[in-house]
């Protein structure tokens, strides 16, 4: 009998298009069926798709190959998207007689942006296909062309329904997977997102999860966070086989004494470490966002944010910096990269080591591509930031030869509103205020030295940088 627990594990992630036939795949591939696999959830078997993720695995040469098998409905995409923090690698599936569908160009946006870099294609149900499978591979490569992981991506035919072509899928995953650079940390603070909990008969509450970081040895206490409760380790399983201690890589169920699994929920960690977390709801974020998103992200739009296993509402304002300043700002498309305030609905746990985020718009249609891009958080916020506004005044010119200089009213009302105004810079081709003129706020302005010709009538804009602490009411429903 095979020793699994011998062998390195690598965890793969299946993506595609709602009845691409992912889970048809995991059926053909798959050895040993741990937490919800094969569907085990019973709305995936009422409503005959897959609503939850889903663990599977089987032995590939030196390898235990976990399969992460998540939903490929539009209105479940942040359940798939839970899925890539424990992922080295993906598997895309193809409904070779559709070709790349709605769901198959967002689920390989969100691979990308959260920086999974190896993936395999798998063309699926060939013996519906009544085409050249051939040619149909070369049109896929072109689409592939178009993205960063380019043509010469390892493609593969098969048919889950008939199981032929699956000899040589496994030799490409064990060619991919001997070619990955996969650094596990074992020191340092255990990190284990729960990605299932339920309780088993005369055994007590049990919680299962992909160590990301660390390791885990029977009569260990550990903390469930952010619920803030803890517990003693009684038994650990890797794929049903009981073991005294697991690492870094290792997919596990980890049997507990002492944790109420009411309070327990999808996203909650088990550690080690409680300072290695941050629960906060107020984030500054670098953004990188997607080149084929199409839409304005204005100042207070509404979001969906994947950090973890866990999606939450909440609302970014793009800003950026003027001389230390943060100037708020709306993003058009076309601009890659820029930087964002999080505010969330609710506060959620941030992984201080590992803090790359995914952020939707599935407030948008499922037929346009959803994924505004990933981002990177650089500093937790205990209060509401400062950002500036640029608020614009109007003046015009009403003398622009007189002896004193060019003469502008508007931009204040009075002489003690035009003083207070001296200096400030104006809007090309203008300078800046000179001086008060007269006593009803009119001003003298300054002017470029290459400007031959102003006239009255003329519009000076000026630009009033001002403050203004970021207000959670204007945004956030039932905050206070």
């Amino acid at each position: 009998m095979v020793n699994i627990i011998e062998k390195i594990p690598v965890h793969i992630g299946l993506f595609g298009h709602i009845d691409s036939g992912k889970t048809a795949i995991a059926a053909v591939l798959s050895e040993f069926i741990s937490t919800a696999g094969i569907d085990a959830h019973p709305q995936s078997k009422e409503r005959g798709i897959t609503i939850d993720l889903g663990f599977t695995s089987f032995i590939l040469g030196d390898y235990l190959i976990t399969l992460v098998d998540g939903p490929g409905h539009s209105d479940l995409i942040k359940i798939s998207a839970s899925s890539v923090e424990i992922i080295d690698c993906a598997l895309l599936v193809i409904d070779i007689t559709k070709g790349p569908q709605v769901q198959t160009g967002e689920h390989l946006i969100m691979i990308e942006s959260l920086n999974i870099q190896n993936i395999i294609v798998v063309l699926n149900k060939i013996d519906l296909f009544k085409g050249n499978i051939g040619k149909e591979i070369e049109k896929i490569r072109k689409f592939f062309d178009s993205t960063s992981f380019g043509a010469n991506i390892p493609i593969y035919a098969v048919s889950a329904k008939l199981k032929t072509g699956f000899e040589e899928l496994k030799e490409g995953i064990l060619h991919k997977i001997q070619s990955l650079e996969i650094e596990r940390n074992t020191e340092g603070n255990l990190i284990i997102p729960i990605d299932h909990h339920f309780s088993i008969k005369g055994r007590g509450s049990v919680v299962t999860g992909t160590i990301l970081n660390g390791r885990i040895a029977i009569n260990q206490i550990l903390h469930i966070l952010p619920i803030d409760t803890s517990g003693r380790v009684k038994s650990i399983q890797i794929f049903h086989n009981n073991v005294q201690n697991a690492e870094a890589g290792d997919r596990v169920g980890i049997n507990f004494k002492g944790i109420d699994l009411k309070s327990v929920y999808r996203g909650c960690y088990a550690t080690n470490n409680k300072q290695a977390f941050d629960y906060a709801n107020i984030l500054d974020l670098e953004i990188k966002k997607n080149k084929l998103f199409k839409h304005e992200t204005r100042f207070g739009t509404q979001v969906h944010v994947t950090i973890g296993m866990v999606t939450s509402v909440g609302y970014v304002f793009p800003y950026y910096k003027l001389n230390q300043k943060r100037v708020q700002i709306d993003v058009i498309e076309g601009k890659s990269n820029f930087n964002a305030f999080l505010w969330l609905n609710e506060k959620v746990l941030v992984n201080k080591v590992k803090n790359l985020m995914l952020i939707s718009r599935l407030d948008l249609p499922p037929t346009t591509l959803r994924i505004l891009g990933a981002a990177t958080i650089l500093n937790v916020l205990k209060d509401p930031p400062t950002l500036y506004k640029f608020k614009i005044k109007k003046g015009i010119i009403t003398n622009p030869q007189h002896s004193q200089g060019i003469i502008c009213s508007g931009l204040a009302n009075s002489l003690e509103g035009a003083k207070k105004i001296i200096g400030r810079a104006l809007e090309t081709p203008y300078t800046k205020v000179i001086s008060p003129f007269g006593t009803k706020g009119a001003v003298i302005v300054g002017v470029k030295d290459n400007i031959s010709k102003i006239e009255k009538g003329d519009f000076v804009v000026l630009k009033d940088l001002r403050s203004f602490k970021l207000n959670p009411k204007k945004y956030l429903k039932g905050q206070s």
